[in-house]
C-alpha cells in the first residue's frame, strides 16, 4: 500500500522443505527433520533481529521480520542495481581504479560491522550490490557470525563457504573465534576475481601447492600486494583489521 520496493528473503531448506502450490504454506519433509529445521529457523529470526539493528549506508538495511505460511522472512531495501558479480558478466574485468573504489567502500562497511563484534564469512563479487550513484552495497548475511568476547560465537545460520573465496580455516569450519583477517581473506579474493576477471583457486588446492594466476602485469605494485597479502594461506599473516 506504501508502493515501495522492498526485498523480501524467505525461510526455506530445499533439501528438507515442501510447498503447497496451491496454498504457499511450507511444510517439513519427514519427522525426523523436524527438529533441525526448527533450530535453523530460530537462527534465521535471530540473524533478522540482529541485522535490523546494524545501521551503515554500505549494508543492506532490515527493516522487519515476520512468520507466515508456516516459515519465516525478513524485509530488507530493494537495490536497483547490478551486482558486482553481474557487472564482471557484462562488461569484463574492472579497470584498477574503479576496483579499488569499490573495496574501498566494502571495507567501510565491514569496519563497521566488524566493530559489532560479527564476521560477514560469505563476501564475494555476487553478494556486493552497486546502486544507481555507483555505491557498493553488502548483502546477504546468511553466513554470518556475532561473537562475544569470553564464548566466541553465539549466533550463526548455516554454515557456508564459496570455493575461491573462503580462507583455509573457513573451508574446516574453524571460525569459532572472531578473527576479521577471515573476511579480508574473502575481499582480497573479490579484488582478485574484478581485477582478473577469474575466480581465484580455492584455498585447498593452494594450500596443496597450486599457484594462484598472476595479475595483471599493468596493475601497481600497492594494488598486488595488497591482494596476495590478504590471500595470505596463513590467517595470522594476513592483516589482521580492516
Amino acid at each position: 500500500m506504501l508502493r515501495k520496493r522492498l526485498a523480501i528473503k524467505e525461510f526455506f531448506v530445499k533439501d528438507f522443505c515442501n510447498r503447497d502450490e496451491a496454498t504457499a504454506h511450507v511444510t517439513v519433509g519427514t519427522v525426523g527433520k523436524k527438529a533441525l529445521v526448527e533450530k535453523l529457523k530460530k537462527k534465521f529470526l535471530d540473524e533478522a533481529k540482529s541485522l535490523c539493528k546494524l545501521q551503515h549506508p554500505g549494508i543492506v538495511s532490515v527493516s522487519d521480520v515476520f512468520e507466515e505460511n508456516g516459515t519465516a522472512y525478513y524485509v530488507m531495501d530493494y537495490i536497483d542495481g547490478l551486482s558486482l558479480g553481474d557487472l564482471l558478466k557484462k562488461q569484463g574485468p574492472l579497470s584498477e581504479s574503479v576496483a579499488v573504489g569499490y573495496i574501498r567502500q566494502v571495507c567501510d562497511a565491514l569496519k563497521y560491522v566488524h566493530g559489532c563484534h560479527r564476521l560477514h564469512l560469505d563476501i564475494k563479487p555476487g553478494n556486493i550490490m552497486t546502486d544507481s550513484t555507483g555505491t557498493a552495497i553488502l548483502i546477504d548475511f546468511g553466513a554470518s557470525k556475532q561473537y562475544d568476547e569470553i564464548d566466541g560465537e553465539n549466533t550463526s545460520t548455516l554454515m557456508g563457504h564459496t570455493p575461491g573465496y573462503a580462507p583455509l580455516e573457513q573451508m574446516g569450519n574453524d571460525v569459532v573465534k572472531f578473527h576479521p583477517c577471515t573476511d579480508i581473506y574473502a575481499l582480497g579474493a573479490t579484488l582478485y576475481k574484478l581485477l582478473t576477471g577469474e575466480t581465484p583457486l580455492n584455498a585447498t588446492r593452494r594450500a596443496s601447492g597450486e599457484k594462484l594466476a598472476p595479475l595483471p602485469s599493468e596493475l601497481s605494485s600497492s594494488t598486488c600486494a595488497a591482494v596476495l597479502s590478504a590471500m595470505n594461506l596463513v590467517k595470522n599473516e594476513r592483516p589482521q583489521t580492516i
